[in-house]
């Protein structure tokens, strides 16, 4: 959403006037929003439900500093990944998430394009196993930044305005950070494939 919603306002100044109801409608228009970002970007965990209210908790007590002439939506979104980042640097020896929580659709969208030339490899890597090893190959590790705005642009399929609305970059440096990841990924995907080549020239 790139225009201003008028209810938005609306409520954000019943809000800032002390009326609890107003803020209660703000988080049952945006909930759904945010619980797909959290989801996306810490995966399937029993802390989303913890995530989810602390971001609006946050966005209730920094709403006096929100600036009415833009839209709530990225605003509310920044302070979710933001949120998100930070978990994912607490986390760091644990292991992630997303890949697994991708339907399996986006998976093979995904692995596709890591591929660069729609390497013939990706037909054979069925079932759960064989997912849940490329997910560690491709995103154990990638820096919580560059993952978020992965996130956004390739999982999400936003446009770079959005991402860097979001993200509070500059356009410019959104598609930095979603270039970092790519390359970074496919790096790690030619190492995966390459890894199952020697496998099978093992194989009696």
């Amino acid at each position: 959403m790139s225009m201003v919603d008028s209810a938005d306002s609306t409520l954000i100044e019943s809000t800032l006037n002390g009326d609890e109801w107003a803020f209660s409608e703000l988080v049952r228009r945006y909930q759904a929003a945010v619980w797909g970002t959290v989801y996306r970007i810490l995966g399937n965990s029993s802390e989303n439900e913890d995530a989810v209210q602390e971001v609006f908790l946050r966005a209730f007590t920094a709403l006096h500093k929100f600036d009415r002439k833009y839209p709530f939506g990225p605003w509310l979104l920044r302070i979710t990944t933001n949120y998100c980042i930070d978990q994912l640097r607490r986390r760091k020896g644990r292991r992630l998430q997303l890949w697994s929580e991708l339907n399996e659709y986006d998976q093979q969208r995904l692995l596709r394009d890591f591929s660069q030339d729609g390497s013939p490899e990706i037909v054979g890597m069925e079932g759960t196993e064989g997912y849940a090893r490329v997910a560690q190959a491709l995103l154990d590790g990638l820096n919580p930044k560059y993952r978020v705005a992965f996130v956004l642009r390739e999982v999400e399929e936003r446009n770079y305005h959005e991402v860097a609305r979001i993200l509070g970059t500059s356009e410019v440096a959104a598609r930095v950070r979603v270039s970092r990841a790519r390359v970074e990924l496919q790096k790690k995907f030619r190492a995966y494939l390459s890894g199952l080549k020697r496998k099978e020239r093992k194989r009696p």
